[in-house]
């Protein structure tokens, strides 16, 4: 009720299927204006590591196990949907809601901070934002060509960049003092993939603000390049202090496409086939981005189950 409400819906899974969502009242029920006073709460609860370790142990003391691995990150994705579209709302102009919700978001560590308690409040960070793409992203892919739901603005892409450095350079030491830690770079690269698919969405579908549309998508594409351009060296740096990274990586950094071995080359090309293919589609069908809504739901898994076995692996060492 809540999410329709708000002007979006949940995405159909084995838990909420098409026919139940078809039931929603399609007008207002101002069931937003109860849950609106809760958003700080609902985004602690989004960021809290041990949220869905909770909800899988809360279900199996019921006897509901049907589900477990799926249903906390299908309720953190809707979460997130209704905290995406009331900041998106509320931001306007001067980006009122988000600096009221995320206020260390354009306030990243300096280099002077960058220690243990700064690595920890990225990590925390940096998985609320994925979860934010992720509920934003579910609603562009759910209701095609939306623009309504921006949770985070392009010009915090260099902020968010630097919260990620600190993690890439972070890692090699601070994985080592804690389990939760070991993690981090999953989330890391995890959120450079949603920032970009987020870039490129805000770059295909029209602009509702007042400026020309093409120069709105040309500022989403170079907010992306200007990301990876910022977290690229890091990535280079961390990859220093591991040996097994560097033989992987050469190949594809020091070559060109010419100079690639026979399996890489077809590789790519299948890779390149089947956007190709599935960009054809699209234009030809006009159908809701599959691919993408495939992708989403993917990620949220992954994100969901590392999420539990970081917070099953802690509480081995730090009982909850």
């Amino acid at each position: 009720f809540v999410c329709a409400d708000i002007g979006t819906r949940l995405a159909e899974s084995t838990i909420i299927q098409k026919h139940m969502i078809l039931t929603l009242p399609g007008c207002s029920t101002a069931a937003m204006e109860c849950m609106r006073q809760y958003i700080s709460e609902l985004l602690d609860f989004i960021a809290d590591m041990h949220t869905l370790t909770k909800l899988k142990s809360h279900m199996k003391a019921c006897c509901q196990p049907l589900h477990e691995d799926t249903f906390g990150g299908n309720l953190k994705v809707g979460l997130a949907q209704v905290a995406a579209m009331e900041i998106s709302k509320g931001n306007h102009r001067d980006n009122k809601a988000v600096v009221r919700y995320l206020p260390w978001l354009y306030h990243p560590p300096s280099t002077m901070q960058q220690g243990p308690k700064e690595f920890i409040e990225c990590v925390s960070h940096i998985r609320q934002l994925s979860w934010l793409l992720l509920g934003s992203l579910t609603h562009c892919a759910l209701h095609q060509g939306s623009t309504s739901c921006m949770p985070i603005p392009l010009d915090a892409g260099s902020h968010i960049a630097d919260h990620l450095i600190v993690i890439l350079i972070g890692f090699p030491e601070q994985s080592k003092t804690s389990v939760l830690h070991m993690c981090s770079l999953f989330h890391a690269f995890m959120f450079a993939q949603l920032w970009t698919i987020y870039c490129e969405q805000a770059a295909a579908v029209p602009s509702l603000q007042n400026q020309n549309q093409t120069e709105f998508s040309s500022s989403a594409i170079l907010t992306g390049l200007e990301f990876w351009s910022r977290v690229t060296p890091s990535i280079l740096q961390l990859m220093a202090h591991n040996k097994v990274l560097i033989p992987m990586w050469l190949p594809m950094i020091q070559s060109n496409l010419k100079q690639l071995s026979a399996g890489l080359q077809l590789r790519l090309q299948a890779i390149q086939n089947r956007v190709n293919h599935q960009c054809l589609q699209g234009q030809t069908s006009g159908a809701p981005p599959f691919a993408l809504r495939k992708w989403l739901q993917c990620t949220q898994f992954k994100m969901a189950q590392v999420e539990i076995q970081s917070s099953e692996a802690a509480s081995q060492f730090y009982p909850m």
